[in-house]
């Protein structure tokens, strides 16, 4: 993998979180384990009808994953640094433009509500924090929005947690909401730096220490470490391990502490082309995306996330050509990546 040139890379991780949101909100609402073979014919549908049609393009919609991935980005790439106060605007406004379609999760609405009545100023970490009696959201939120970081501060780990850790603050306060975006920008990172990927089991417990080193929000700490444990016993079994049995152990819905463990799951389980008969003969991106859609309660998210793992692996051009045209935002996800990976260079290079 270390022929892939990085702006190749940068561009898999914001085409392939993007990709991953569009083919798993089809699933959505289905909140059960999808057949496997349902998620192959909806991708191969797509493919088919975008063939020969001039008229698909953007045809396929993303949800509020990729809005608050391109609301963080792009306030990235404009003011080259992390303004807490435009993202939060950003964030909101795209909510109050667009909720009805994107399915944004319910208790984060309360927080835009208080960010559009403050306008914006002064603390705009306050709102969130006072979610759930004062406790903050360990939800998914903050984590399936985070790719933007590892390419802004791409090769600075350090700042990586930092940043992921402050955007995650503005919507997502609790721990385990703030440390899952931290592990997951950090999957990123790490799959963006990897030559070759030859021993899973290392990626997690390589992953895991450095959250533990880097991270300054102790509290719940071993949540994580329980569930990338977990993680590798299943990356260590012979046998194929039945979606039920992922969902079980260690879940895929709509908690950080689930979701992102279960994404970084789905890319290192789908590196073993053979391991999964059934989608042997696709590419280690769309073995990722089909996997993790058909066994997420949070498909777009849990789909979302993994890919952008397996695009800053296997880069952009491991994406069909058909979904690239059918995605929602796909040129705007590449422009982004550029721009963001430029950013990183033009720093790294003062």
């Amino acid at each position: 993998m270390g022929s892939i040139p990085l702006l190749e890379r940068a561009r898999g991780v914001t085409l392939g979180a993007v990709f991953g949101d569009c083919l798993g909100a089809e699933f959505e609402y289905d909140w059960a384990v999808n057949p496997l073979e349902d998620v192959i014919k909806y991708l191969k549908d797509v493919q088919n009808r975008v063939k020969g049609s001039n008229s698909e393009k953007g045809s396929v919609l993303y949800t509020d994953d990729s809005c608050m991935t391109f609301d963080l980005g792009l306030s990235l790439v404009k003011h080259r640094k992390f303004e807490a106060n435009n993202v939060a605007r950003n964030f909101s406004e795209t909510y109050f433009s667009s909720s009805s379609q994107r399915f944004y999760g319910g208790n984060v609405s309360n927080v835009f509500i208080e960010l559009k009545r403050i306008n914006y100023y002064g603390d705009v970490y306050g709102p969130a924090l006072q979610q759930f009696n004062g406790s903050g959201s360990y939800g998914n939120g903050s984590a399936m929005r985070v790719s933007p970081v590892a390419l802004f501060h791409h090769n600075d780990v350090p700042n990586i947690v930092k940043l992921a850790g402050e955007q995650s603050k503005i919507t997502h306060t609790h721990p385990l909401g703030i440390n899952g975006a931290i592990l997951q920008a950090l999957a990123i990172e790490k799959a963006l730096s990897a030559d070759e990927i030859t021993d899973p089991v290392l990626f997690c417990q390589d992953l895991l220490e450095q959250l533990k080193e880097h991270t300054t929000v102790t509290e719940g700490l071993g949540v994580y470490e329980d569930k990338m444990k977990k993680v590798i016993e299943i990356l260590q079994q012979d046998e194929l391990v039945k979606p039920s049995t992922i969902n079980t152990v260690i879940g895929s819905g709509v908690s950080a502490q689930a979701a992102v463990p279960a994404a970084i799951l789905s890319f290192l389980y789908c590196l073993d082309r053979e391991r999964i008969p059934l989608i042997s003969n696709y590419n280690g991106m769309l073995r990722t995306a089909l996997y993790s859609v058909s066994f997420s309660y949070d498909s777009d998210t849990v789909g979302s996330m993994a890919c952008a793992i397996a695009g800053a692996y296997y880069g952009e051009k491991c994406i069909p050509d058909e979904w690239r045209i059918a995605c929602e935002g796909a040129d705007a996800a590449l422009k982004m990546a550029s721009d963001l990976i430029g950013i990183n260079k033009d720093t790294n290079n003062k």
